[in-house]
Order: C-alpha cells, then sequence, then structure tokens
C-alpha cells in the first residue's frame, strides 16, 4: 500500500482534492456508459447528464495552420502550408488536420472567437474561467474557478465511483478550483491510465486503510493553525468520494487501457495525445462529467517552441489523429449527443510570420472546435477577415463559449457561490450561449 505518511507530509497549501482521492487502489469491473444508456432507453428511465471532454492545446494554437486558413493572403500571412477541403462542403482547413477532415460533418467551428490578454497566464485563466484576469502570466492568484471545478461543485460526486472532474495533462492551474476548495480541484491522471502520485495495488481493501487516523490527525492539527477552515470542511466529501471510488465495481477498469482491442488503441495512437483521448472517453463512460486533456505544446514563436513549419509537424500529427478518432469513436458508441467535445488553446497567433519564422500571441483572433454534447455540427460561427486579424462576423468571447457548454449540460450560468471574502460569485459573469450552435 502506497503511504499516506509521503501525501499528508506535503505542504498543505499543495494538498489537493486528487491526494485525498488517492487513498487506496481502484478495483472492480462494470458497464459502460453506452450499456447504461441502452439500458436505461429500453426501461424509459432518465439518461445520465452531459459529459464534456476539453482538450487544450496549450500555449495557442495558430489558428492559420489548423482550423482558420486564409489561401488568398499574402505569402508571409497564409504561411508555409495550403488548406485542404473538407468533408463538410465548402469548409476548409490546414492540410495539417487531414484526418479531422474526414469528420468535419460531425463537429463545428466556431472562428471568430476572440480577447484582449496577450500573455499566456492571462488568456490561459479567461478561457478556462470565463472571467478576465489582470495578469499577463501566472505570478498573481486567480479569484475565479475552472470550469471542471464548478460542474464538479454544481453536480456533486457522480453516483458511479468516478471524480466528478478529472485532468490528463497539465497542473494546477489547469484545474484550479479557487474558493471552491480543494474538494472540487481534479483528479490528475497520466496518459498511462495511473494516478499522479498513485501507486496502484488491486488488493489493498477498505479495512487495510488504517492510516486514514494518520491522515485525520494531520488535518486536525492544521485545523489548529487556523488557516485550513475550509480543507477541514472539505474532508467529510472527499473522504465518500474516496470510498466510493474504492468500493465501486466499474471505476477499476476506466483506468486500464488493456481493456480496449488493439485496433481502438492503434484508432487512437500510441503517443500521449492518443492515451488521453481514450481515456478521457472510457472516464467519461464510467461516469466522470468533466475531464480536461492538456495536449501538445503550441508556442511556436520560431527560435522559442519552435517555428510554424517545426512546431506544427511535431503538435499537429497527434492532435489531428487523437481528435478525430475520439470524435469518430462517440458517433459510434451512440454517445456524440451525450459528450461535448471542446478543443482550444488560450489565443491564436499573429497574422505576419515573424522574423524567426514563427507567430506570436494573438488573442484578437482565435478558432475553437466544438463537437457533439447537442450541438449542432457541421457549422461554421462567425469568420475573420483577409489576413485572420479580427473577426468581421459574430465575434465570440470565451464566456460565450463556455457558456454554451455549460447550457448544453443544464447548468445555471447565473448561479453564486460566496468566496472567501463572502462576495457571492456567478458561474459567469458575462456570456451568452451561441445560438448559431443551438
Amino acid at each position: 500500500m502506497f503511504a499516506f505518511r509521503h501525501l499528508c507530509q506535503r505542504r498543505r497549501s499543495r494538498l489537493s482534492r486528487r491526494s485525498l482521492l488517492q487513498v487506496g487502489a481502484l478495483a472492480g469491473t462494470g458497464l459502460t456508459l453506452a450499456d447504461l444508456l441502452r439500458a436505461r432507453a429500453t426501461a424509459s428511465e432518465p439518461t445520465p447528464p452531459r459529459s464534456v471532454i476539453q482538450v487544450y492545446l496549450g500555449g495557442g494554437p495558430s489558428h492559420f495552420e489548423t482550423f482558420d486558413p486564409k489561401p488568398d493572403a499574402p505569402k508571409e500571412i497564409r504561411g508555409p502550408f495550403a488548406p485542404i477541403e473538407t468533408n463538410n462542403p465548402g469548409v476548409f482547413v490546414c492540410e495539417t488536420l487531414p484526418k479531422l477532415a474526414t469528420v468535419a460533418d460531425k463537429f463545428s467551428l466556431v472562428r471568430s472567437c476572440c480577447h484582449q490578454n496577450t500573455g499566456h497566464g492571462g488568456g490561459h485563466r479567461e478561457i478556462l474561467t470565463g472571467y478576465k484576469s489582470a495578469s499577463l502570466e501566472f505570478e498573481l492568484p486567480h479569484d475565479y474557478p475552472v470550469a471542471g471545478a464548478w460542474v464538479s461543485k454544481v453536480r456533486g460526486p457522480t453516483q458511479q465511483g468516478m471524480p466528478t472532474f478529472m485532468q490528463l495533462g497539465g497542473g494546477n492551474t489547469d484545474s484550479d478550483p479557487a474558493f471552491l476548495g480543494p474538494a472540487f480541484g481534479s483528479f490528475q491522471v497520466y496518459s498511462t491510465g495511473k494516478p499522479v502520485g498513485l501507486e496502484v495495488n488491486p488488493a489493498v481493501k477498505l479495512n487495510r486503510l488504517e492510516e486514514r487516523r494518520y491522515l485525520r490527525a494531520q488535518f486536525d492539527a492544521w485545523k489548529r493553525e487556523g488557516d485550513a477552515g475550509q480543507l477541514m470542511d472539505s474532508l467529510d466529501a472527499l473522504e465518500q468520494q474516496a470510498f466510493e471510488m474504492l468500493s465501486s465495481t466499474r471505476t477499476h477498469d476506466a483506468f486500464d487501457l488493456k481493456k480496449e482491442s488493439d485496433e481502438t488503441r492503434k484508432r487512437y495512437g500510441d503517443t500521449d495525445a492518443g492515451r488521453s483521448c481514450l481515456l478521457a472517453r472510457r472516464f467519461v463512460e464510467a461516469g466522470a462529467g468533466f475531464v480536461s486533456i492538456r495536449m501538445g505544446s503550441w508556442d511556436h514563436h520560431g527560435n522559442a517552441g519552435g517555428t510554424v513549419t517545426s512546431g506544427m509537424k511535431d503538435n499537429a500529427p497527434q492532435m489531428d489523429q487523437s481528435v478525430s478518432a475520439l470524435i469518430s469513436d462517440l458517433a459510434d458508441r451512440g454517445l456524440s449527443d451525450h459528450v461535448l467535445v471542446l478543443v482550444w488553446g488560450e489565443f491564436g497567433r499573429t497574422p505576419r510570420i515573424n522574423s524567426s519564422s514563427g507567430r506570436d500571441h494573438w488573442p484578437q483572433a482565435m478558432s475553437v472546435l466544438v463537437a457533439g454534447g447537442g450541438l449542432k455540427n457541421g457549422q461554421v460561427v462567425g469568420a475573420t477577415n483577409r489576413k485572420g486579424e479580427h473577426p468581421v462576423d459574430r465575434a465570440v468571447s470565451p464566456a460565450d463559449v463556455l457558456a454554451t457548454v455549460y447550457r448544453q449540460l443544464g447548468i445555471d450560468t447565473h448561479q453564486s457561490f460566496v468566496n472567501n471574502q463572502g462576495r457571492p460569485i456567478p458561474i459567469l459573469g458575462h456570456g451568452a450561449a451561441i445560438d448559431d450552435l443551438i
């Protein structure tokens, strides 16, 4: 059994929901969500609420080299790649995404998303929370929870024993629950299916978790220090979720990619991106509500982070294969309406290629892919001008995108929760669902 003391002796400022959920081994097998949906449909019972798989392209992907190519622009703007036609008549994407081009009828594109923060940190926060950040980078604490944390808060723990909010790749900035507290942060998992920081031992049983006493003692000591009241408030909920995971008959199976056929694993690709997307599908089938994947490194300035050409050749193939496989697989399994796929980064890239053969930060224009979740497929929302500089039709904010997601999940964005200063904070301070997608 892994050592509780190793988890508990970490600084309390770094203690997360993940650490508390990792109180033992995951065990058992069970039905998939597809099985459950079929059974409930036969019995005329209500189906489970929708789930989200978010693919976050950290660093900011170029809209020119992905979903908004500009073949009529000057060469220094249109870049080294050509557009290709998709299976959705009249819709083109960059030639870097040939597999996604074959399933374009199964997703929609928002080509007119924009905001004003040029920093990775500030853009990242606005994308993941829907709230603007005064900081360009990550040096200041952020006041607002990420979308997955809100979903976890509103929905609560799943009945199946899976964590509601799960993270593949990335770190604390991708899964920050802010004032909601650690009970609503993410359960973090490697692309291998192994929970972060946990050696899984399926032989461990509930009655062997005697070191919970030590865990409780640590929390009692922290409470006496006077700055961990919120952590204490979360403890009971975390313990309950942990034991639900331990006693679940289906949870352990969700983490085991060996349960998938060789053909399916090959379809997604034997890469971090492929394994992450396949795990995400398994997690939502098992009951997770919001799975976020950090995929690739898209900060292609030239000398830093690679050129437009090298950066896309390093990152696009994995994303293209894994995301197209995910979208197709969900459709094949009859899950498209029940799982919303969201693909975006913190901003787009500059229209003009710089002297180092790269593109710099450009929040004035970016593209977003959305699929399933009850939304319309095959739509193209908005447009940028000929040079890809800014929207000329249907400008959309990150908050609008998240408002659309929350709507499909049945979450009222006007709901407010009290922050650490006693101020009520709504799930979104602004933003409206995108009508063209509904």
